[in-house]
């Protein structure tokens, strides 16, 4: 990745979604905040989306409820993570980690609500 560290980006997308919630926006408005926000972020590629989706997801979840959008990008990344191709790029320890929130994040996928 060249403009964004892991760390970073999760750090930032949480920035963002939290503030715009303590904005007053609710749960789907945030992560649409996000989405605006992190636009040009996503079409970087592949390891960048790949972040910024499991980690938007992550928070929707822990606010109990998760748009359609994150959810079908989340699983579409589900079906073709390889952390080998992560490892390349972020290193064995980042790497890790996003196989580690992702599994949280499907393992979550029955217990929240998905909305349009």
């Amino acid at each position: 990745m060249e403009e964004w560290d892991y760390k970073e980006l999760k750090e930032y997308v949480s920035e963002v979604f939290n503030n715009s919630i303590n904005g007053g926006l609710d749960v789907l408005q945030s992560g649409g905040r996000c989405l605006y926000e992190f636009t040009n972020v996503i079409e970087e590629g592949e390891t960048e989306k790949a972040i910024f989706y499991i980690s938007l997801a992550h928070l929707q979840i822990e606010k109990g409820v998760l748009s359609q959008r994150i959810f079908d990008e989340v699983k579409s990344i589900t079906k073709d993570f390889d952390i080998e191709k992560f490892i390349s790029e972020l290193g064995l320890e980042d790497a890790q980690d996003l196989n580690e929130l992702l599994r949280t994040v499907e393992a979550k996928f029955h217990s929240v609500e998905v909305v349009n």
